[in-house]
């Protein structure tokens, strides 16, 4: 409010030009109300779709959260320039909430200007529309957790995108991406590899290519003897979309290579399964700009893949962790079955290991890159993990998910000197078995295999159809469930096609599990046992079981499907459910609690209930403290007892009409005029209603506990303009506000009236409020009160009937006038209630 004691100072003159800046600042005012009120439309809006009765698709939640983002964006920028500097800090709020939503839906939002490098120390989980999910996540676990996270730097989005404008990339990409048929493995293929060497032969900008390097030399002086990878953190990487697997990482990467890496992960943003992956699920890929991470290498010994949850079975209370022996890419990319621990959520104790024989380890090569070294059979034998290095993973584990609220998806690793270190962390998408197990008779079904583990629970039958490399996907038929010896890039790409999912190798850590689950497909992992599996047998796999069965089984298939919400299964409206959770729910209710700061500014919808309720007070109460105001007003000219002064704030007073009065009967406001009629209908109240001792002994009380400077015996006063109005009434010791727009769009129209205080007792002001909170609960409004206050609201009206209610508001204000000091008791207040019904010609109860 500084900038209406500013408009005064210690000057006894006033300007015109103090009151232009008043103008200025109620524009920003009435920004602020018509993006709040297109806000809540598209809120309101967004949450009818929820009901289930409505479709929608991807494009509409893309579109609805961008009006949402943008009419906060607004408000906030508004607000600042209404109450000064003090509101820029729920700019870092806003951030907060909107890096929540872009993790559920990435993309839909232009690349905004940045710095081409920032290092994790400067990154938190708020910047991921800038260095993608991936990076942001190591940023926040670096700088809010405390956990050890291997330092590095992104390369931001907009580098990615000054890379494509310099090289004019875009349109030229888009081009070949437009016509794609995606069910066509072998045209994804061609566009990849088109689009691929577009990006791999465009030279990376001077001026980049410089940050680039300096900042890798930089790193590598405080780490002189550290070795780099470079990886993916596209937009939307990590996300609700996984985009597991999808992208390329280039491990042990040296300095004169480091250029190069750099653009060829660029290029893996087209690879044949990321187009397909994207393109599936109706996401752009000009709003997926490529970020890269450089970060010091851990030279492992161990690494893997911890679930906070157990993705298969949310009723599991455990904590799943993944272990090989050297680096993870054995691990994701399904080449070697884990080790698997299983950690106790609550006492961390190890419930159950199982420690397998792994054939393998991929270790970093001296001169570079990676080497895959056998081991022996003793080696292989052995835990990847002692007891208490599980344990102290899961304790990461277990701080990392309470912090993000959600199950999480983490990758770890632990060096030769037994240090632990976090590489990464997502959302985890858990599946909920059935609420009541269903018994299944399969007495009578042949069995063909069984074992291995649940990657995605359910069952499906078809066909079978074995795979071995990328080059057979091309001819992967509909319908089949489909056997491959272990994952490897592309398998995305016909997801859509097939029933069920056997992989030989590999467990429920994999990147083809991750989105095997994504896709819902029923899918086990690591079954040796397939030998009696021909191509083309008609086969029923139930992967909850784990196990495979002659023939098609429908009944097996029906009563295995998990156990969900009616559209908990369709991802569109669970994308739309979890992003509503940002933006819908409204936890800042009263303005008068202590809690009412920006900092418990959970979703958009709290931003913009500060806002509006800041607003006000910026524009009321710093009005009703200026110095000399009467200069600005002009007294409202009325037979009712009551000093009003006016300051109209949409249009200029000529000089020689200055500090004249107003006419009741020309009020050029239409919400003031509307309330006034209720006033004048109602007419001045006669001589105050004669009070009993106990409130006479009240208004004593009351009238004792006033500082001298209350604003009660102050006039009342009010700011108007043709469709808008607040006015500020102090009747005797009770003081309301009410606030209105009333135009011809039902969307813009709204009343709130506060009212508080009064001259009695709080038990007789309570009465008070409560005879006013049936009475405007009759006549439509939604009220909420504690103790003797009331905040009322009304709104999206049409013209007339807000006009009509207004016109209540005004009769309700004299006839309730030192009301509080006649109701002794309930029920004298009830007989008042149906009284005042009667008079307003509204139904009574009862009658």
């Amino acid at each position: 409010m500084k900038w209406f004691k500013n408009l005064v100072g210690k000057s006894e003159q006033i300007s015109d030009k103090s009151l232009e800046i008043i103008q200025i600042k109620f524009n920003n005012f009435l920004e602020i109300l018509h993006n709040n009120n297109a806000v809540l439309k598209n809120i309101s809006d967004m949450e009818e779709k929820l009901q289930g009765e409505y479709l929608f698709d991807l494009n509409y939640i893309r579109s609805t959260v961008s009006e949402i983002r943008k009419g906060v964006v607004n408000i906030i920028n508004n607000m600042i320039s209404l109450g000064g500097d003090g509101y820029k800090r729920l700019k870092e709020y806003y951030a907060r909430i909107d890096a929540e939503i872009t993790r559920i839906l990435p993309g839909g939002r232009p690349i905004e200007e940045d710095d081409y490098i920032r290092f994790f120390d400067r990154i938190l989980r708020e910047n991921a529309y800038s260095v993608g999910s991936k990076n942001a996540q190591l940023g926040e676990m670096k700088s809010r957790l405390a956990l050890p996270v291997p330092n590095g730097f992104a390369i931001t989005a907009w580098a990615y995108k000054h890379f494509i404008d310099r090289n004019d990339l875009q349109h030229k990409i888009s081009e070949l991406i437009l016509p794609l048929n995606i069910r066509s493995y072998e045209d994804l293929q061609t566009v990849s590899r088109r689009i691929q060497k577009i990006v791999t032969e465009a030279p990376i900008p001077d001026d980049l290519a410089g940050q680039i390097t300096q900042s890798y030399k930089k790193l590598r002086e405080k780490n002189p003897k550290a070795r780099f990878a470079l990886r993916s953190s596209a937009i939307g990487e990590d996300t609700e979309y996984s985009f597991a697997g999808q992208y390329r990482s280039v491990l042990n990467v040296r300095a004169v290579e480091l250029l190069e890496s750099y653009r060829a992960v660029l290029a893996s943003k087209f690879t044949p399964q990321a187009i397909y992956y994207f393109l599936s699920h109706s996401i752009s890929e000009d709003e997926l700009a490529m970020c890269v991470g450089c970060i010091i290498m851990v030279s492992a010994r161990s690494s893997g893949v911890i679930y906070t949850r157990n993705p298969v079975n949310a009723g599991d209370d455990c904590i799943v962790i993944n272990s090989i022996f050297g680096l993870g890419k054995y691990l994701v990319d399904g080449t070697i079955s884990p080790d698997i621990f299983r950690v106790s959520r609550h006492d961390k104790a190890i419930r159950e290991s199982s420690v397998f024989f792994k054939t393998r380890k991929l270790e970093m090569h001296p001169d570079g890159g990676t080497v895959d070294v056998e081991l022996s059979e003793e080696e292989g034998r052995k835990p990847s993990l002692s007891d208490r290095e599980a344990i102290r993973l899961a304790e990461y584990a277990a701080k990392i998910e309470e912090h993000y609220g959600c199950p999480q998806d983490i990758e770890w690793a632990i060096d030769h000197d037994g240090e632990i270190y976090i590489l990464q962390t997502r959302p985890l998408r858990v599946i909920t078995p059935p609420k009541t197990e269903i018994e299944v008779d399969v007495s009578g079904f042949e069995k063909l295999a069984e074992g291995g583990y649940t990657i995605c629970p359910g069952a499906g039958g078809g066909p079978v159809h074995r795979i071995s490399s990328v080059n057979d996907l091309q001819d992967v038929p509909n319908g089949v469930v489909l056997i491959t010896p272990h994952s490897f890039p592309g398998i995305v790409t016909v997801m859509g096609k097939v029933r069920a999912l056997i992989a030989e190798t590999g467990g429920m850590a994999s990147h083809m599990a991750t989105i095997a689950r994504e896709y819902g497909i029923p899918a086990i992992g690591d079954l040796k046992d397939t030998g009696m599996l021909n191509n083309g047998d008609m086969v029923t796999l139930d992967a909850t079981a784990n196990a495979v069965y002659r023939g098609l089984h429908d009944d097996l298939i029906d009563k295995r499907k998990p156990d969900l919400d009616l559209f908990e299964d369709i991802d569109i409206f669970n994308i739309l459910k979890r992003i509503s959770g940002h933006i819908a729910p409204l936890y800042l209710l009263n303005s008068k609690d202590a809690e009412f700061l920006p900092e418990n500014c959970r979703t958009f919808h709290d931003i913009t209930r500060f806002c509006h309720q800041r607003a006000m007070e910026e524009m009321f109460y710093g009005a009703s403290e200026l110095k000399n105001k009467d200069r600005f007003s002009s007294r409202l000219q009325s037979e009712i007892p009551l000093a009003v002064n006016i300051i109209y704030i949409d249009k200029e007073i000529p000089e020689k009409e200055k500090h004249r009065t107003v006419d009741e009967n020309r009020i050029e406001s239409v919400p003031m005029a509307s309330f006034w009629r209720g006033v004048k209908k109602e007419g001045w109240p006669a001589p105050s209603r004669p009070p009993d001792m106990k409130g006479i002994f009240g208004v004593f009380a009351t009238t004792m506990t006033r500082t001298e400077d209350d604003r009660f015996s102050e006039k009342s006063f009010a700011i108007l303009s043709k469709e808008y109005m607040i006015l500020s009434l102090r009747m005797g010791y009770h003081f309301s506000t009410i606030e209105a727009m009333v135009t011809e769009q039902e969307n813009k129209n709204y009343i709130r009236m506060e009212f508080k205080d009064g001259g009695a007792t709080i038990e007789r002001r309570i009465r008070r409020i409560r005879l006013l909170t049936d009475i405007l609960t009759k006549a439509g409004f939604e009220n909420f009160s504690k103790g003797d206050f009331l905040d009322s609201r009304l709104s999206y009206q049409d013209e007339e009937s807000t006009k009509d209610a207004l016109f209540l508001l005004g009769r309700l204000t004299v006839m309730t006038k030192q009301l509080d000091m006649a109701l002794s008791n309930d029920a004298i207040a009830r007989w008042y209630t149906n009284d005042f019904l009667k008079k307003l010609g509204m139904p009574v109860d009862g009658d």
